[in-house]
């Protein structure tokens, strides 16, 4: 009995150190990888062994974040062409749960400059053709736009952007700025529209209970709408197609 309890406690102890290991590894592979970015490099290239890294890093903190991931619409993804993901933000796992599912293609995501200071993800995020937005400075914002309509035209890596503009504070929907939509408008490339929810309540039910995040990707809009819509009614389309998903997942 004695050396059956030693034998489990030995068991238990050595996939604990198993475990502790391959963390250890995991953060010096990633860390490693980090520093043969540079931070002063404007790169004009995506690479797919980055992605690869980047994405393997997302759906690490998604599994530390203890999240379950449930998607629907997978199938309407145009993997073969460049695309504008627009989505609902209340949460900065919303493009973590994007890459990681739509790991077999490489988005760059339009976000704010705070974003390229965090530690190992920033130099990822410079790597992987992250745009950087500064707010209230028109010109700066109109070269943003045009740099990500010149990425998909030139086929380097498709758009992904939060039409609301900022995180919800409170998991409600915002207003969409129509602005966004110029990019798929000018590229003529498809737009998807995507809905998260669940990903709000993340940072509540961490870490004693999982968190169920719902990814629905609800749309994929045709270049040829431009034929007949502006960007205003394209942006209220996407608006209320999400706003409906999200009541129904309420109800």
């Amino acid at each position: 009995m004695v050396n059956a309890l030693v034998i489990v406690l030995l068991v238990i102890a050595v996939l604990i150190a198993v475990w502790f290991l391959w963390q250890i590894l995991l953060w010096i592979f990633w860390i490693f990888v980090n520093l043969t970015i540079s931070k002063k490099k404007e790169y004009t290239k995506t690479s797919k062994f980055y992605n690869w890294a980047f994405v393997l890093w997302y759906r690490y903190m998604m599994i530390a974040g203890r999240l379950k991931v449930h998607v629907t619409g997978y199938d309407k993804v145009p993997f073969g062409k460049r695309f504008l993901l627009v989505s609902n933000h209340c949460s900065k796992f919303d493009n973590f749960i994007h890459c990681a599912v739509l790991k077999k293609t490489q988005i760059a995501y339009i976000s704010k400059p705070e974003n390229f200071k965090i530690p190992i993800g920033g130099r990822f995020m410079r790597r992987g053709l992250y745009l950087s937005l500064p707010r209230g400075n028109t010109r700066e914002e109109f070269k943003v736009i045009m740099k990500a309509i010149e990425y998909i035209k030139e086929d380097k890596v498709s758009i992904g952007i939060f039409p609301e503009g900022s995180r919800s504070k409170d998991g409600l929907l915002q207003e969409f700025k129509p602005g966004a939509f110029k990019i798929a408008e000018k590229a003529k490339c498809p737009v998807i529209v995507c809905s998260m929810s669940g990903t709000f309540a993340i940072h509540k039910n961490w870490p004693w209970k999982t968190s169920h995040v719902y990814m629905d990707i609800l749309d994929v809009i045709e270049p040829s709408v431009w034929d007949e819509k502006n960007t205003v009614e394209v942006s209220q389309y996407a608006h209320d197609l999400i706003l409906n998903n999200l009541n129904k997942i309420n109800q």
